[in-house]
Parts: structure tokens; sequence; C-alpha cells
């Protein structure tokens, strides 16, 4: 078709507006599951203290006859526990031309990039606290060299665990600060495994109330018989997680899908959120950096670390595959 003999049209024209919608999109992930589930408490200094402590050994045989002398029975000491406080941050620089000129979607780059770089932390504190990392030898208390790290999830379960049998469990990290659980052979997740460490932690003493996983174990749980339907936890008309509800014979558990669990969810953990808590020496610190040149650099930080308050009253099924096992040859093939 034609077009009209010196239409001024869009092509050859000047000054045309561009079309970017005022909204900017974030495609990653932002939840953190383990932290918005269990208890915070405040840390007081850089080697984080608590105590913990053990009821006596059941007795059937407690009967006395009347009017007897009391033996005096020995008293139960408490068992004092620690952890270091690991310091993560993550900063932004703009330079002051940024900041100031017309932006699509914010009015302020560094607000903006201040907002990203916070739910980065969020996402690198969760990892963090759950692995299976030891605390750091070269900074003990009192040290000046080292960075401190803080003994993760994984590193702290020793009693209630499943693993393959060329696993082990950490050792007692009040006398191997820097131990951590030995990896095994992966093997298939089972409702056996799940079962048996519930009920583990049930004789124990813990009330697990709810499981994190990585996301192919959490399809091979809703195969098992226990899992109820979806429940979907909804406020301020946004959904915030889909989990799924399985009953046992210990207790109705949440088994959730976890995103940062370390090699893509070799383990299931079985959590009492009564039980541990996230400790801030810093809880979130924001500060600006001296200027240099025309630009502003902002740092978020935080100095945390993982209380376990009693690690009997948890669990971890270890050793687990994350990926479906390839199909074996079914001998219809033939060769060409």
């Amino acid at each position: 078709m034609a077009v009209v003999t010196n239409a001024y049209t869009t092509g050859s024209a000047v000054g045309i507006r561009e079309d970017l919608t005022d909204a900017i999109h974030r495609v990653d992930v932002e939840d953190t599951p383990f932290m918005s589930r269990v208890g915070t408490t405040t840390a007081r200094q850089t080697y984080h203290e608590w105590q913990t402590r053990s009821l006596g050994a059941l007795d059937t045989s407690n009967a006395k006859p009347e009017g007897q002398q009391t033996a005096r029975a020995a008293s139960t000491s408490n068992v004092r526990l620690g952890n270091l406080c690991q310091i993560s941050e993550k900063n932004a620089t703009v330079s002051g031309t940024l900041e100031s000129v017309n932006k699509a979607g914010r009015d302020s780059e560094m607000a903006l990039q201040m907002a990203d770089r916070t739910i980065e932390l969020r996402k690198d504190m969760e990892a963090i606290l759950l692995s299976n990392q030891g605390m750091n030898s070269n900074a003990t208390v009192g040290s000046e060299t080292g960075v401190r790290l803080l003994r993760g999830f994984e590193a702290w379960i020793r009693t209630n665990t499943n693993r393959a049998d060329d696993g082990a469990d950490p050792d007692d990290p009040n006398t191997t600060p820097t131990t951590t659980a030995t990896d095994g052979t992966q093997r298939a997740f089972t409702e056996d495994m799940l079962l048996d460490t519930l009920q583990d932690i049930f004789t124990t003493g813990g009330n697990v109330k709810f499981a994190l996983m990585g996301p192919y174990n959490k399809r091979v749980s809703s195969t098992f018989q226990g899992r109820e339907s979806t429940q979907i936890t909804v406020a301020a008309k946004t959904i915030h997680q889909a989990t799924n509800l399985y009953a046992s014979d210990f207790g109705t558990i949440q088994l959730i899908p976890h995103r940062y669990l370390r090699s893509n969810g070799r383990s299931v953990l079985l959590i009492d959120p009564e039980m541990v808590k996230v400790a801030y020496l810093r809880r979130f610190v924001r500060f600006p950096l001296a200027k240099i040149g025309d630009a502003e650099t902002r740092v978020i930080l935080s100095e945390y670390t993982l209380e376990m308050c009693n690690e009997k009253a948890h669990g971890v099924i270890a050793d687990l595959t994350t990926t479906k096992p390839v199909e074996e040859d079914n001998g219809e093939g033939g060769s060409d």
C-alpha cells in the first residue's frame, strides 16, 4: 500500500518519547522460610553462648516406704554451648549523576539498589544458617586473625540423624569446634526415613513443626501416604507460599520446598522452631562509606549467629539424591 506523499511519520520524527513502563519487575526469588519461622534473640559478644539441660532418666520403680530417710540425689548441671557471630554484608555504589537524572520505575537509584542488596543479604544468611559449615578455628574467642564463621544447622545435628552407611555425624561441638557432618553415598528419599527420624525426635523430646527440603525431594514427598491437602498462607491479599501438610504418628508438619539448601537439597531438615533461634549482634545495619569522587557507597551489614537451643529437638535426613535417576535400559532396544 502506498504511503501518502510527504507524510511525516514516526520513523523520521525527532523527539518521540520512548515507551518504558514506570515499573521494575524483579524475577529472582526472595523467600527465606527458615528465618521467617524461627525466633530471634540478642547476642552480646562475638562468641554467643547459651545453656542447655536435660531431665533425668525415667524411673518406673519410683516407690518409697513410709517414713523413709531420703537419699540425696546428685544434681544435674547445665551444658554450656556457643557459636561465633559471622559478619555478612552487601554494598552498592551509585554515581551522583545517576542519582540525579530522571529514571523510570524509581525515584532513587540508591534506594532501589539497597532494597535489592537487603534481599540478597537475607538469602545469603538463610543459606549460611542452614549449612554444614563449621566454626573457624582461626577466629575463636579473643582471636585477632581469621574471619569468624558460625556453625550452621547441619553441623549441629548429631542425635536424630538418618545417613548413608558411609556418612557420619558431626563430633561434639564442645570438643571439636570446627566439626561438620561427613557426606555419604546419596540414596532415594523414602517415607520410612521420614517416619523413623520423626519418631527419634519425638523420643528425645522434640516437637517438629516443619521440614525443609530441596525441590526434587519435595516432589518425592508428594507421593507419601501421610501427605494432606495443600495449605496456602494468605496475608494482605498476597499468596506468600504454598506448603503441604504431612500427618504423621508424631504430629502434623509442614513440608516446605527450599531453594538455598546446600547441594540442591541433599538433606531434609526437620525443625522444632521453639528450639533454635537467630541471634543478632548487629541486625541489618546500614551506613555510608566515605565518598571517593562523585559517587556514593552504602553498606548493609548483619552480624549474627545460630543459637541451637537443643540439637536433640531437630533431625536431619542426609545423603539424598537430588535429581530423578536415569531410567535403566529395558533391553528392548537393538543395535542398528
